[in-house]
């Protein structure tokens, strides 16, 4: 299956969610193989996907991100992950009793529009959870970013604009207690609101109010560091990023306007995309704008595959003005970004993943479900669209990302 060695590039997917049930062979609630996360990782390595972000969703699902990145890192696979609560999942701070997941939402978009903050005391003790996790693990090398954290305003079934604007900027409030922390940022269908709130922390604005007592834990802070908050002799709390602070919006979808409106916050604001960020025409135009220079990849697996029906298929072939028809791109340009690999993997529906053997398992992925090794895929419409050499892009987009999250 290997084949002589050919350009050196590599891959680092900023946007793995290995926690997601579907790795445990889990889809839509019922169990159709077993957990296979050691294949996954085996094909991301011989697709030459050396690093891995592992993005933590609510404050469960970042100890199970934390937990699988010690787990399966090793000399052949760097795992690395984020801590922080997505605005789908916000209502954790708010309900008792409730398991907060990604793939868990009320389903309820009425009910969710009810929710507000009923109890201070339960709210503050959430956020300090979520406070404790980062700080427990701020020294781990493995940790390299706040997030997922942001607005995402297609999915209020999930929880509402209120709720999704007021703990997004509490949770930058805490971010900025570890002032030199990346962040991992998403933005759905709200760039306006997503602006202005990043633009306050950029900027910096005093917090007269202090709702949950930030400025409790900042009293406890005994690190000497730049960029932390500062109180104020009004009591107040002065917020801003840290002139090291970066940030990514990842999963971009919006509009070249949103884009150029991100771009503009800061030098520090960078652009992550997927196969859902090459969708459409508007979204290659999107891909076009963005200087490589600030341009981040990532699978976002199990989500965001690339798919005939998208824009950006026919940039997966090297001539990408040919109709491609039933044609397979690999043999017509896509092997290029593999050069370890003879032949590209071989796809199954899930319930028929188990009847392989051992062996065949290996070497073969999930119909329909996303995974790291595809980072090839979406660094092959980047280099076609911009029409760059693939091994530039990746070792473009490799550089970039460390300077970012780390090598």
């Amino acid at each position: 299956m290997l084949r002589k060695m050919m350009p050196t590039f590599k891959f680092y997917d900023i946007g793995l969610n290995l926690t997601d049930p579907m790795y445990q062979g889990i889809y839509n609630g019922k169990k159709y193989h077993e957990c296979d996360i050691k294949n996954v990782l085996h094909r991301a390595k011989l697709s030459r996907v050396q690093n891995m972000l592992l993005t933590g969703s609510s404050i469960q699902e970042s100890q199970d991100a934390i937990q699988l990145a010690h787990q399966f890192h090793n000399e052949d696979v760097n795992l690395y992950y984020t801590i922080g609560v997505h605005p789908c999942c916000v209502n954790e701070f708010i309900l008792k009793d409730t398991q907060s997941t990604i793939d868990n939402p009320t389903d309820d978009v009425e009910f969710n529009a009810k929710l507000d903050v009923s109890d201070l005391s339960f709210t503050k003790s959430k956020l300090r959870e979520l406070y404790k996790l980062i700080s427990e693990n701020s020294t781990d090398p493995q940790f390299r970013a706040i997030g997922e954290i942001g607005l995402d305003y297609d999915r209020f079934y999930y929880s509402s604009q209120k709720m999704q604007l007021l703990f997004f900027e509490e949770q930058l409030k805490l971010s900025c207690l570890f002032p030199n922390l990346p962040l991992f940022l998403h933005m759905r269908n709200c760039c306006s609101d997503f602006i202005e709130i990043l633009k306050k922390f950029v900027t910096g604005f005093v917090d007269n109010t202090d709702r949950f007592d930030v400025k409790d834990l900042l009293k406890d802070i005994k690190s000497t560091q730049q960029g932390l908050p500062s109180l104020k002799e009004s009591g107040g709390v002065h917020y801003k990023f840290s002139p090291q602070r970066k940030f990514v919006t990842h999963s971009f979808t919006g509009s070249v306007e949103d884009l150029q409106d991100i771009m503009a916050l800061s030098e520090n604001s960078y652009i992550g995309m997927n196969g859902c960020s090459f969708k459409t025409q508007e979204n290659i135009k999107c891909l076009k704008a963005v200087s490589l220079d600030r341009l981040l990849l990532e699978t976002d697996a199990p989500w965001c595959d690339i798919r005939r029906t998208h824009e950006s298929y026919k940039y997966l072939f090297e001539d990408s003005a040919r109709e491609a028809g039933a044609d397979d791109p690999w043999s017509l340009g896509l092997s290029q970004a593999y050069p370890d690999i003879q032949d590209w993997f071989k796809s199954v529906k899930r319930d028929k993943l188990h009847k392989k053997s051992i062996e065949e398992r290996a070497q073969t992925t999930v119909k329909s479900r996303n995974e790291p090794c595809f980072m090839g895929h979406v660094a092959t419409v980047v280099a076609n669209v911009k029409e760059i050499p693939i091994e530039d892009v990746a070792n473009k987009v490799w550089d970039v990302t460390c300077k970012v999250y780390g090598q």
